[in-house]
């Protein structure tokens, strides 16, 4: 089997190659350059180096690199500046421009890692895909695909692959859905895998500093102010933009109220709904732009479906009823309200008893045919 690996320069993805080749596969390894790092790379005053927590770094590329060759297969840097930009930045700057909170990590698996990577793996006559995922892929009775958590539950990355077509997933390997992290990295040191102990990236790739308001400043995004309002509509004082906030912040308000206040709403119009921990509790939401797996869109039945839903990654998934709405939309009835449910989240709708995908969208709090 031939097969194309994405490789990042970390130790999952190297560990993903070195099983490929052992298991007797036709392995070669791509790095995918999505940001031009220098204009965004944080430097040390002590060191002049750059400090770099991110994935996808000039470094992380040479780890690529080094890590392929000493593993013994081929390696290529594909540049994917343009894609990059057009389906996950462009969509960042706009979800926050509108008031939510996006999840650029779903947009980049689901339109670049598992979409213009497989393209590209495709058209040049590659079997499969891969990358060091920790999720699994269960073909079900039903003849689809869907993708299903990783035996590490603490490492389970399931939440953001919803988005993946069934073409992608009849043709992609995630060959540490099985291992733990630390089963990884013994087989990185028991084979001299150069990356073996290297951290794991922790923020937004093209954010090395973690600090998205300054990269929205940075692509020249204007913060719209606004007023904070109670849940009743009264003014209880100013803002300076609310490109600043998110559902469920508490900290960072720079408003006195006596009691702790979390962000509950942000509106169009630049003002911010403010209210108690209590306030942010909701027991229903919508999925917009769905993506379906585990089963079909028409499969779905007037009377609901009950599921499991997680509406952010490393929560636990909660049951739930599953509904289509109005405008390709889907309604989730929670069976217990749950705090901070974020527009612009994933959330992902799991089999109630299986755990593999069934679908997933884009969180919205109203219903369709409300603006």
């Amino acid at each position: 089997m031939r097969v194309l690996v994405a490789m990042s320069g970390g130790v999952d993805s190297a560990v993903s190659a070195f099983l490929l080749k052992k298991d007797g596969h036709d392995v070669i390894g791509a790095n995918m350059r999505f940001w031009e790092y220098k204009e965004v790379c944080a430097t040390d005053a002590n060191t002049q180096k750059s400090r770099i927590t991110s994935c996808c770094s000039p470094e992380d590329l040479a780890d690529a690199e080094n890590t392929a060759r000493g593993i013994g297969v081929p390696f290529y840097a594909l540049k994917m500046e343009a894609d990059f930009r057009e389906k996950v930045i462009e969509p960042f700057i706009a979800d926050y421009r509108a008031g939510r909170t996006p999840n650029p990590c779903v947009h980049c698996n689901t339109f670049i890692k598992f979409g213009e990577f497989y393209e590209k793996a495709d058209a040049l006559s590659f079997d499969k895909i891969a990358t060091g995922h920790y999720a699994d892929i269960v073909k079900l009775p039903n003849g689809r695909y869907a993708v299903a958590p990783a035996t590490d539950k603490r490492k389970d990355q399931s939440y953001y692959l919803y988005g993946l077509s069934q073409a992608a997933l009849e043709r992609t390997v995630f060959p540490l859905a099985k291992l733990t992290k630390n089963e990884v990295r013994e087989i990185a040191e028991q084979n001299n895998i150069r990356v073996a102990a290297k951290p794991d990236s922790q923020e937004i790739c093209f954010i090395p500093d973690n600090d998205y308001r300054k990269f929205l400043k940075r692509e020249n995004v204007e913060f719209q102010t606004g007023f904070f309002r109670d849940v009743q509509g009264r003014i209880l004082g100013k803002h300076t933009g609310k490109e600043n906030f998110t559902v469920g912040q508490r900290r960072g308000l720079q408003i006195a109220l006596g009691e702790p206040r979390y962000v509950i709403e942000i509106l169009d119009n630049g003002d911010v709904i403010i209210g108690t921990r209590e306030e942010l509790e909701r027991d229903t939401f919508y999925l917009i732009e769905p993506v379906f797996q585990g089963i079909a869109k028409d499969s779905l039945s007037p009377e609901g479906l009950d599921v499991k839903v997680q509406v952010r990654y490393n929560s636990e998934p909660v049951s739930a009823v599953l509904y289509e709405a109005e405008n390709n939309t889907l309604k989730i009835q929670l069976t217990e309200r749950v705090w901070a449910i974020t527009p612009g989240q994933a959330g992902v709708i799991y089999h109630k008893e299986d755990g593999y995908i069934l679908c997933g969208g884009k969180i919205r709090l109203l219903p369709p045919n409300v603006a």
